[in-house]
């Protein structure tokens, strides 16, 4: 049964599900490229003569492409996803990214995942989307918010990102300032590590215990601020669809 995996938010901001495959060769990008063929027997063509250089002994293709566990079934099931991606347009609705023998796969068409889970279990890695329609719509209409099972160190609601850049070469950087200003409020403020050498070092985000402090923390950086994420707990939103459904109005 292949691995399947609640997500946080959007995949790049816009894809709402992924599949990883682990196909059994390296041809990752000269996959995406046969989505792309317009005739069909072309991409029998190449099919035929990659599996063929794939299976031979002694050659660069074989010892390169091709490891142990590489079995004629997945061989064929690969070939078959081609086939497949090819018959359903999924490279004109679908992003994929392609790492070694690894490829990943970004849609919004929930048919897509189905069809893949059904056909194509032995290629995959793992699937990840949201649980529920519930925090589909929350991650479509709010971007800036991360559904997460635990909070940043079992406590921290909200995530900032720091503009360092623009200050960088201050006499005192922006980080340097927050740093001294939030040491009262160290218990409630957790910032990241810390990059880079001497005065040019630097950290880009750091985390908020809660609302109150976030708004003084925005009042003091203002347009130094790049973004703030607001995490919310998984736990929270299953309470309260039950209470909704308690009380409808």
């Amino acid at each position: 049964m292949a691995l399947e995996i609640n997500s946080k938010k959007l995949f790049y901001d816009e894809w709402a599900y992924k599949i990883r495959l682990k196909m059994p060769t390296g041809y990752n990008q000269y996959i995406k490229t046969l989505l792309r063929y317009t005739k069909d027997q072309t991409v029998e063509n190449k099919l035929k003569s990659m599996t063929k250089r794939i299976l031979e002994p002694d050659t660069f293709y074989s010892d390169w492409h091709a490891n142990d566990d590489t079995s004629m079934i997945k061989l064929e099931k690969m070939c078959d996803f081609i086939r497949h991606a090819r018959k359903n347009n999924m490279i004109d609705d679908c992003r994929f990214n392609e790492y070694w023998k690894l490829i990943t796969i970004f849609t919004n068409n929930k048919q897509h995942v189905e069809d893949v889970k059904n056909k194509f279990e032995i290629l995959i890695d793992h699937i990840a989307g949201p649980a529920n329609d519930e925090e589909l719509e929350i991650m479509k209409t709010k971007h800036n918010t991360t559904i997460v099972d635990r909070l940043p160190y079992n406590k921290y609601r909200y995530l900032v990102k720091l503009d360092w850049y623009t200050s960088r070469y201050a006499d005192e950087s922006i980080c340097d300032q927050f740093i001294k200003w939030s040491r009262p409020f160290e218990k409630r403020i957790k910032i990241s590590n810390r990059w880079g050498m001497g005065r040019f070092s630097a950290f880009q985000k750091f985390w908020v215990q809660d609302t109150k402090l976030l708004h003084m923390v925005q009042l003091y950086l203002g347009k130094k601020i790049l973004k703030v994420e607001t995490y919310k707990l998984r736990r929270e939103l299953e309470s309260e669809d039950t209470d909704n459904t308690k009380n409808p109005w």
